[in-house]
């Protein structure tokens, strides 16, 4: 008896010294942050930034893969087959999260099964953009274009099961017109048309829309966050109009379940740093994202709540991937 408890003692205390162990020599090889999103975007845009900035701060390489396809689920299959060693992160979005395993029609995946959530790297408000030559200066005036012309808006989005395509839903509900969703795969497919003139709207991220509205290729509407968007100040918020409106994207970063929680601490507090650093701030500011950080803990908590009450704006508006 005497015996197994001191059998017990020893393997309890090696694994410990083990977990120790390993997260004292992490990182022990090259990284790996997997993006299920198209180079170019906002998300890709925020993984290389930060991915660059690790890598300098840990001395090791940091690499981004882009794994398109399966709205995510080809990203999030291939980070599930690795090890679960803290040295393969996934770029975990709302859409991921909160939306797309409570959409009809989803993908059938949950990453809150199969991750452990890091660090919640960014928050960013949308934007409601329309094609230069669309006869409407507001979202006031898009709805009641949409009401004489119950045919001729579309909007499009990154993705069938994304904050951007709840956004326009809601704004949709509430003005009482009519606009289809035009899911595309990537914001930068969706904003090209836009630019082209082949799709009237456009609700996407100020990274991919603020270098052509600032052309005169688009004009931007509204932002839909509470307040107006720093960098477009003379933008209105969606709330201006309907009042309580806040519609936020966050973007962060998950490992597999089964890393150690010695590991996943160490992974906050590095990715904390980065997210310190003067010039990482300043380059996703003007990328019109607010910079994240903060705990484990937090980020998992935010994320519950988004989920619950995005899961009734699923159920009241019925929406389900076309």
């Amino acid at each position: 008896m005497i015996w197994r408890a001191v059998q017990a003692f020893l393997i309890a205390t090696g694994a410990l010294i083990s977990t120790f162990a390993m997260a004292q020599t992490f990182p022990s090889r090259s990284m790996t942050v997997v993006v299920g999103y198209a180079a170019g975007g906002q998300a890709d845009i925020l993984a290389r930034k930060v991915a660059q900035q690790l890598s300098a701060n840990l001395k090791t390489p940091v690499v981004v893969e882009n794994r398109t396809g399966g709205n995510t689920l080809v990203a999030s299959q291939s980070v599930v087959r690795a090890a679960p060693d803290g040295h393969t992160l996934l770029l975990v979005t709302d859409g991921m999260t909160t939306i797309d395993p409570l959409v009809p029609g989803g993908n059938g995946f949950d990453p809150l099964q199969a991750f452990d959530l890091v660090i919640n790297l960014a928050t960013a408000p949308l934007f409601l953009a329309a094609k230069k030559d669309l006869p409407v200066g507001s979202l006031a005036e898009l709805v009641e274009y949409g009401k004489k012309n119950p045919t001729a808006l579309h909007f499009g989005t990154s993705g069938p099961t994304t904050p951007h395509r709840i956004a326009g839903e809601m704004m949709k509900q509430l003005g009482g017109f009519q606009m289809s969703h035009v899911a595309y795969r990537g914001t930068s497919a969706s904003v090209n048309d836009l630019a082209g003139g082949h799709i009237p709207l456009v609700i996407g991220a100020a990274s991919a829309l603020m270098p052509l509205a600032s052309e005169g290729k688009v004009k931007i509407l509204a932002v839909t966050s509470e307040k107006r968007f720093a960098l477009l100040p003379n933008v209105p918020s969606v709330s201006e109009t309907f009042p309580g409106f806040n519609v936020l994207s966050y973007l962060g970063l998950a490992v597999n379940k089964g890393t150690p929680e010695s590991l996943v601490a160490t992974l906050n507090v590095e990715l904390n740093k980065v997210l310190a650093n003067p010039e990482v701030r300043e380059f996703l500011t003007k990328q019109g994202m607010n910079v994240g950080g903060g705990t484990t803990a937090a980020f998992s908590a935010q994320v519950a709540r988004d989920r619950k009450a995005r899961a009734d704006i699923i159920r009241d508006m019925k929406i389900v991937v076309e």
